[in-house]
């Protein structure tokens, strides 16, 4: 994904750095900063899936107007099985999921073309 993309950046800007004092260094700076805040509003924006149980029903879903559920991986209209790290680090606080996180298998949605 982009993530990639922008790794391989960063890791060319910062061997030119290692090489490059001065001028041409500040400006390498400037473009890895850059990079890496870009890295970071694309990584706060990723979604993933939570699985709790094997099988393709076993994803953690929340269902609008109900709370949590297990069902499958795919987002509609009448519930979310996509989230954010933020808020798979909030679940995480919830005392009434009972969820085994250390088993939990937390992965990546894809993005579409």
């Amino acid at each position: 994904m982009y993530t990639k993309l922008i790794d391989d950046q960063i890791n060319q800007l910062e061997a030119v750095m290692d090489v490059h004092e001065g001028t041409p260094a500040i400006l390498v700076e400037d473009a890895l900063s850059w990079l890496y805040k870009v890295r970071g509003q694309i990584l706060s924006n990723q979604k993933y899936t939570v699985q709790v149980f094997p099988g393709e029903r076993g994803y953690l879903n929340f269902i609008r107007g109900e709370g949590f559920s297990v069902y499958s991986s795919d987002d509609t209209e009448d519930w979310r099985a996509h989230f954010t790290q933020a808020e798979i680090n909030e679940f995480k606080k919830k005392h009434d999921l009972a969820i085994d996180w250390d088993k939990a298998i937390i992965e990546p949605v894809k993005a579409e073309n």
